[in-house]
Formats: structure tokens, C-alpha cells, sequence
């Protein structure tokens, strides 16, 4: 059985075993009524408190054996755990290893292996599942480290998003959404009772590892013959294949066996930032004014506010730079320090390439949140596939690298989503 059924098997059996808690507790409010009767009544009720008393040592019996089942199946879930982790960190290990000396020799036959391809050493160190059958190769843990470290640099909402490790074992895990809060408190006197707020409500969205595949081809000659540092080309190309995709689907995926974006338009989808947290900046004569601004930050509650930025187009900031407040003054506070981000309203503003370059009405152009409440799963376990011979007519090596993640909005209240002018959304 695969780990899915059996965490779904152990979970049926618990539930088996709650509805027979249920039954042996009215069981036993019936035993406790009997006790209260005489010895007379009692007597006269024998066969029908025997019929309870075997009716409560069959339920217990079920439960017994079904404990035992529970604990059978729950101690092969975790070696067969323990197996898929051990596999998958089959390379983290040896990078463990090799930070007492062996970490330059590790790094040694990679190069090699990147260079020439036929590094019989390291492929099989690296290697996961029979070649003869399809078997692919991990990278090191330290090569797939430096990468996801670095899209956290390049990836503008990965900077500022909660990053969650993937769990190992798991197919998925859902992560709750927040769809209503509570209701103010209430003053209530000593002896009074307290009000129930039914108001709060919660959602779940399924965190997988979907796949995202990239290839990054380079000279062959390039490779042989120069002393360039062929590790960090090759990550400096992955990291740009991934960057790219990955942050257009943080914006715009739809969900489906990819991240589910921040401008996402999925009806469908429970999950998705609704309409209502759309606020229109502008006037039908302006895309962008001061007060569809002050609207916009007054839209984002003021728990949400400490931590958040402006994530805007290139267009949308050029034209930010040039608006000025109803006293003529300009809003935009450009900033004195390298690195640091200029300011809007008191909100740092930050520039996202990825965003479509358009200042239309019914188009997003940007938007204002806390993007610790996009929440995005990571996997460690990156494959990397060195192709010597596939490419071999053009001269070039293929690397063909295999990325496992998800991401998703989990608190809709931390986002306003920003339109030109004053007409909603359109496809």
C-alpha cells in the first residue's frame, strides 16, 4: 500500500473507533439507569443487563483490535517514510558528509560530471532508480540550496513570502485560508452569559509538489575548453529558467497543478482572491490619482499594512513619480540609500517585471499586500539531468532540472489588487 492509503486506512479505523466511543457511552448511560433500580428490578431486567454488558465488551473488543491494526499499519508507514526520505536524501547526506573534508572532492567529480558526462562515479552516487528504467539524477543538496537561495534574491514576491519546506512522505498538505473573523468582543457583565460568534470561518487549500521542468543548453566547447565555473553558469541559468516561470504563476496561475497567483481569476476556485478585493485608482480621464491611492491603503487594515509593499509595473511607477497630492507636493519619496526600496503614502514600492506592462482600464497593473500571507512549499528533492548526447548535432550539453513546489494566498483581507482608472476587471 502506498503511503496515501495507508494514512487514509488509519484514519478510517479512528474514525471506526470514535463512533463506538459514541455507542459504548450511551451504552453505558443505559448500564448507569439499571445500577439506580433495586435489587428487585434488577433482577426482573437480568438478560436485558447482560445484553448491555456483552454489547459494551463487543464494542471494546472492536476497538481493541482495531488499536492494534492502527499501530501495525502506522509503524509501516513510517519505514516506508523513512525509505522515500532516505532516498531522496541520498545526496543531502553526502553534502553532510563532505563539510569535514570531502566537500571540495564532491564538487570535483560534479564538475567533472558537467564537463564531460561521463563521471561513472558521481552519476552513481547521484543516481535515483535504475538507469536501464528511466532513473534520473539528484543534484547536491549544496547545488539545489545555492539555487533556491538565490530565486529567493531574484523572485520579487519570494522575497517577502512565507516559504514552507515540503513535508517528505506527504502527496499534499492543506494549508487553512481564513475566509471570515470574528466579530468584535463584547463587554459583558460578571454573571452574564457569553455570546457565541459563529462568524468566523475557515478554508483549506491543497498544497502539492507540482512539477515544473526546465532546460538549459550550453556550448560543449564552452564547457571543455573554457575555465569558466561551470557550476555557477549552470545555476545561474536555472535559476533564471525558474525565476521566470515561477513568478509569473505567484501572479497568474490558475491553481491547476501549478501555484495559484495573486491576480488569479478562478471562479472555481474558493481559494482565489476575490473581486472585492479589486479597488479602482483612477477616474475615467486618469489611470492613477492620489485619492484612488489613499482609497487603496485604506482598503488594507491596519494589521496587514505593517510589513506590506506596493508591487507595481514599470509603467505604473514611471507614472507614480510624476503625481503629485492635492497641494501640489509629489508622493513619491525616492529613495536616498542603495538597496533600498523608494516610498509611496509610507509603503515601500517595489517594481515587479513580471507584471503585464500595462496601464489600462479593466487591466491590473499592481498591488498593495502583506505577502507574508502568500505562502509558498518548496521542495528540496531537485532533479538534475546532465544531456551529453541528446544535443550532440548542435554542439551543446542539455541540463534538464526538475522543480517541485506550490504557492498560494492564504489570507484574501492581506491583498488589494489595483486597477487603472474606474472600470473593473476584464479578461
Amino acid at each position: 500500500m502506498s503511503p496515501e492509503e495507508l494514512r487514509a486506512l488509519i484514519e478510517k479505523l479512528k474514525n471506526e473507533n470514535a463512533l463506538d466511543l459514541q455507542s459504548i457511552d450511551e451504552l453505558m448511560q443505559k448500564r448507569q439507569a439499571y445500577s439506580a433500580m433495586s435489587i428487585e428490578e434488577r433482577e426482573n431486567k437480568k438478560e436485558d443487563i447482560s445484553k448491555l454488558d456483552n454489547d459494551i465488551d463487543t464494542l471494546m473488543k472492536n476497538i481493541e483490535n482495531r488499536n492494534k491494526e492502527i499501530e501495525r499499519n502506522d509503524k509501516l508507514l513510517s519505514l516506508q517514510t523513512k525509505s522515500s526520505m532516505n532516498k531522496r536524501n541520498l545526496a543531502d547526506n553526502l553534502d553532510n558528509s563532505s563539510a569535514d573534508d570531502n566537500e571540495a572532492e564532491l564538487r570535483a567529480k560534479v564538475d567533472r560530471w558537467f564537463r564531460s558526462g561521463n563521471d561513472k562515479e558521481i552519476r552513481e552516487t547521484l543516481q535515483a532508480g535504475v538507469a536501464e528504467g528511466g532513473g534520473y539524477t539528484i543534484a547536491p543538496q549544496y547545488l539545489v540550496k545555492q539555487i533556491i537561495k538565490d530565486l529567493d534574491d531574484a523572485v520579487q514576491i519570494r522575497k517577502r513570502a512565507n516559504i514552507i519546506p515540503a513535508m517528505n512522505g506527504y502527496a499534499s498538505i492543506g494549508i487553512p485560508t481564513l475566509d471570515s473573523d470574528l466579530n468584535d468582543l463584547d463587554w459583558t457583565a460578571e454573571i452574564a452569559e457569553v455570546t457565541e460568534d459563529t462568524n468566523m470561518s475557515f478554508g483549506k487549500r491543497e498544497m502539492k509538489a507540482n512539477q515544473l521542468t526546465k532546460l538549459v543548453k550550453l556550448s560543449k566547447r564552452l564547457i571543455k575548453q573554457s575555465n569558466i565555473d561551470i557550476q555557477g553558469l549552470v545555476e545561474e541559468r536555472i535559476v533564471y529558467k525558474l525565476a521566470s516561470t515561477l513568478e509569473h504563476n505567484y501572479l497568474y496561475g490558475n491553481g491547476q497543478d501549478k501555484p495559484l497567483g495573486i491576480f488569479a481569476q478562478t471562479s472555481d476556485n474558493t481559494a482565489a482572491i476575490p473581486t472585492d478585493r479589486d479597488i479602482k485608482v483612477g477616474t475615467a480621464s486618469a489611470a492613477i490619482t492620489y485619492d484612488g491611492l489613499v482609497d487603496a491603503v485604506s482598503g488594507l487594515k491596519g494589521g496587514y499594512q505593517n510589513g506590506a509593499v506596493w508591487m507595481l509595473n514599470k509603467k505604473a511607477v514611471a507614472a507614480l513619480r510624476k503625481l503629485k497630492d492635492k497641494q501640489d507636493r509629489p508622493i513619491w519619496q525616492e529613495s536616498l540609500i542603495a538597496g533600498q526600496p523608494s516610498i509611496l503614502l509610507g509603503i515601500p514600492v517595489v517594481q515587479n517585471d513580471f507584471i503585464e506592462d500595462k496601464l489600462e482600464a479593466t487591466k491590473y497593473f499592481g498591488f498593495l499586500a502583506n505577502l507574508k500571507y502568500y505562502w509558498i512549499m518548496d521542495s528540496l528533492s531537485m532533479e538534475l539531468q546532465v544531456l551529453h548526447e541528446l544535443y550532440s548535432k548542435t554542439n551543446q550539453v542539455g541540463f534538464q532540472v526538475g522543480y517541485w513546489g506550490d504557492g498560494a494566498p492564504v489570507q484574501k483581507s492581506a491583498f488589494v489588487r489595483l486597477l487603472p482608472n474606474d472600470q473593473a476587471y476584464a479578461a
